[in-house]
């Protein structure tokens, strides 16, 4: 099974009239534009910002909605952009966040 990646669809509406993106998510893309490459290898999910979110609760459960998440399994997942960006490159090749 491949590894899920899961981040909001940007940019996003939380209020009327004000539209946002997520620092963390904007830097997974970032991260995605430069090693296009990891998109064969995760499973890339850009969900809409408003909860539940359907798929990730299923996969991981109500209290557990956070974006960006990387579901390598039911028990192993990654929340921390960099740790995601420095996960895949290291398991998928490419650039890693410079220190």
């Amino acid at each position: 099974m491949k590894p899920k990646l899961f981040v909001l669809k940007m940019p996003f509406e939380d209020g009327p009239g004000k539209m946002w993106i997520c620092s963390h998510c904007a830097l997974i893309e970032g991260a995605l534009s430069v090693n296009p490459h990891w998109q064969e290898a995760v499973d890339v999910r850009r969900i809409d910002f408003p909860k539940p979110r359907s798929e990730v609760v299923a996969l991981l459960g109500e209290d557990k909605q956070w974006l960006p998440v990387l579901v390598i399994n039911k028990h192993n997942t990654i929340t921390d952009p960099v740790e995601i960006i420095n996960y895949l490159a290291a398991k998928f090749g490419g650039a890693s966040v410079h220190p």
